[in-house]
This record gives structure tokens, C-alpha cells and sequence, in this order.
């Protein structure tokens, strides 16, 4: 039984992934791509354009550096079925997640306007006919799901793993969210990224991520096909800016009822989110996610060893149960789930390299100039030696 394991472990180590450079390098490609690639693609219809520049920019280069460089494509990508109880409670709980996410953009927009005095207008895509919806969810909703999904929580997250899962995690958000490039959106965006990486992470299939991505694409869709003929409609009339309303234009009554029915469906929400994360766990709780997504239970004592984890330590917390770390007699894992991950985490964590930093700088630099931009158009600034940086860069288009 033990030889099994050992040349399980031996066969996953020798697998060939990609590291925490080449994560970086992709995030950096990506982020000029995507900024400087519309360029490529004179294309005046906005969803094809949209949707192959998501295939052209972010899946493609993805998938050839996969396939050139001979990686396990099936494990970086963690291409595995799942549950499929999953395909359920995955939907529900991006649905439910709406409401914590509005709050987090709310606060976004309303540190963003005291301090600036305004917000930035928000771009939106115009779904006025049952066609245009179609058109928008296989752009916005299928085709932003599999191509993001491939590259972050596919290629930059097992890039990054090497650092840790709960690092890999938090790295992958951060730069999922960033690369949107909208400073109003930001903080929303990576606590997204996070509530997708935690799934895949779960569920140990990609699928599961694809499935959340589109669940939050198709329902901005679907408000987007509501509201936006009565946008129009208050365009006609010449109102162009509603992120800048004035609310002190509302009696405060309303207000102060609109405010407490907001926010008791914000706490049933959050109640039923709850609800629904602690079955998710429940759920998945046998889909132990280690370093490189194998159960805990593939290594024997000797790696905890060799992983700087004191053999005594794993023995304290398996209450006698053999080398393999599986109470065989149970059915369960010995240890709790937390202490599994914990323990190979510290085990095969890797500190961060400056080779790794210096790769995603890069897109770090073009990212935060973007922001800079945004903010100068805050500012009302129009002049100046950063400007002249920005525009001379295309961050700022030229008159």
C-alpha cells in the first residue's frame, strides 16, 4: 500500500507545471494585451470585439504556452469533473454574494466621491432586444468565463501555488481584480476572484469557477437588459450621469426607508450565503486540496518529514493512525481538513522569489499608470508631466 503512494507521489512530482514567473509573465502579457490589443481589432461592434479580444488576448497565449512547453495541461487546469450537486449550490451562491459585493462597490464609490467630489461614469453595454441578450451572455458570460478562468484560476494560480494555497489564493485575486483595470471596481472585483478561487480550490475543477464566473457575468447581463431601455430613455432627457445624482434631492424619509429595506435584504442575504458556503464545505469537505491538488492522504510519514514537519507533531494529530494520514477504519480524513492543508502548505511552500516579483512587475507598472489616469480624470486634470506620460503611453488617448 505504501509503495502505491510513494510512486503516486512520486509520478505527481515529477508532472511539469508552471512556476510563479511564468504566472507573472502572463499576467504582465495579459495586462498589455489587453490594454494596447484593441488597436488589432478595429472592430466597431462591441461584444465581437469583446469577446475576441477575451480569446485572442487571454485564452490563446495561455493554452500555446501550455501546449509548447509540454505542461500537465489536465492538472494546471484542473480539468475534473465535480459534483454535481456543485452545479447547483455554485449558482446560488454567486447569487446571494451580489448583494456583499454591491455594498463593498457602494463603499467604493462613496470614499471615491468625498474625496474627489465625483465618481468616474461607469461604461455599460446597452441590451436592448432578446437578441442583444443572447449576443451578451455568450460574450460577456461564456466567453469571459473559460478564457479568465484558463488564465487565472488555471495557469497564474498553479503558478503561484508554489508559494503556498493560501497565497496562491490571495495573489490570484488581487491581480484577477486589478486586471480589470477599473479603480471603481476593484476592491468588488478581487473579492470575486477570491469567492471563485476559494471554489475551484473546494471543488478541485475549473468547471465549478467557470460556472460561478458566468452565474455573476450573466446576472449584470440580465440587469443590464432590464435597465437599459429606461437609460435610455434618461438619456434622451439629459441625464447622463447617475453615479453623480444628488441624493439630497431624496426627502430623507424615503431615504431612510429605502436605506433600512436595503439593508434587511442585505442581511437575509448574507444569511442565506451563509447558509449555503456552510453546505458547500459540507459538501466537499472529502476534496482536500494540497500543494499540487492531491489528497493529503497520497504522502507518507517521510514526507511530512522531509517537509520539515517533526513526525511527532503529525502523530499528536492523527491519534494513532498509520503513515498515510487516513483512518481506513472511519472513512475519514484522521486530521481535520484545515490541519491537512496547513500542514503540506508549510511543507511545500517556497519563499517569494525576486525572479517571481520581477515578472509581474511589469503589469503591475501598466496597471497602476491606468489607475493614475482614472484618477487624474477625477481630478479634472487635463495637464501636466504625468499626463503628458500617460497620453504619450495611450493610457490617456490623444484628441
Amino acid at each position: 500500500m505504501n509503495e502505491k503512494l510513494v510512486d503516486s507521489h512520486s509520478a505527481e512530482k515529477n508532472k511539469k507545471f508552471p512556476g510563479p514567473i511564468a504566472a507573472g509573465v502572463f499576467f504582465s502579457l495579459t495586462a498589455i494585451l489587453l490594454t494596447y490589443g484593441g488597436i488589432f481589432l478595429p472592430i466597431e461592434n462591441d461584444y465581437l470585439r469583446s469577446g475576441l479580444g477575451e480569446v485572442l488576448f487571454v485564452l490563446v497565449p495561455a493554452l500555446i504556452f501550455l501546449i509548447i512547453g509540454r505542461y500537465d495541461i489536465k492538472n494546471t487546469l484542473q480539468l475534473r469533473r465535480t459534483k454535481p450537486i456543485n452545479y447547483l449550490i455554485v449558482p446560488l451562491l454567486m447569487i446571494f454574494a451580489l448583494p456583499i459585493v454591491a455594498v463593498v462597490n457602494a463603499m467604493s464609490l462613496g470614499i471615491i466621491r468625498l474625496v474627489f467630489g465625483r465618481t468616474l461614469p461607469i461604461e455599460q453595454l446597452k441590451v436592448l432586444d432578446v437578441p442583444t441578450l443572447f449576443i451578451a451572455l455568450l460574450v460577456v458570460g461564456v466567453s469571459a468565463a473559460v478564457c479568465e478562468e484558463t488564465l487565472f484560476r488555471g495557469l497564474i494560480s498553479k503558478g503561484y501555488e508554489k508559494y503556498g494555497v493560501i497565497i496562491s489564493l490571495f495573489i490570484t485575486s488581487i491581480l484577477f481584480g486589478i486586471l480589470h483595470r477599473d479603480l471603481q471596481k476593484s476592491l468588488g472585483l478581487i473579492l470575486i476572484g477570491g469567492l471563485i478561487g476559494f471554489i475551484v480550490y473546494k471543488t478541485k475543477s475549473i468547471y465549478t469557477g467557470m460556472v460561478a464566473h458566468f452565474t455573476n457575468n450573466a446576472i449584470v447581463v440580465f440587469m443590464l437588459f432590464s435597465t437599459s431601455g429606461k437609460l435610455e430613455e434618461m438619456e434622451k432627457l439629459g441625464i447622463t450621469q447617475l453615479d453623480n445624482f444628488d441624493f439630497s434631492s431624496i426627502p430623507r424619509v424615503i431615504l431612510i426607508i429605502s436605506i433600512i429595506i436595503y439593508f434587511m435584504i442585505f442581511l437575509g442575504c448574507t444569511s442565506v450565503f451563509a447558509a449555503l458556503m456552510y453546505a458547500f464545505c459540507r459538501v466537499n469537505k472529502d476534496e482536500i486540496i494540497s500543494g499540487n491538488y492531491t489528497t493529503i492522504s497520497n504522502y507518507t510519514g517521510e514526507d511530512y518529514i522531509s517537509g520539515s514537519i517533526l513526525q511527532n507533531d503529525l502523530e499528536a494529530n492523527s491519534n494513532g493512525i498509520g503513515q498515510a494520514g487516513y483512518n481506513s477504519t472511519q472513512g475519514d480524513p484522521a486530521i481535520s481538513e484545515i490541519e491537512q492543508t496547513f500542514i503540506y502548505d508549510k511543507a511545500s511552500r517556497k519563499k517569494l522569489s525576486l525572479a517571481g516579483f520581477i515578472s509581474v512587475l511589469p503589469g503591475l507598472i501598466l496597471v497602476f499608470l491606468i489607475f493614475a489616469g482614472q484618477l487624474l480624470e477625477l481630478l479634472n486634470v487635463d495637464s501636466g508631466m504625468l499626463y503628458d506620460l500617460l497620453e504619450a503611453l495611450w493610457i490617456i488617448r490623444p484628441n
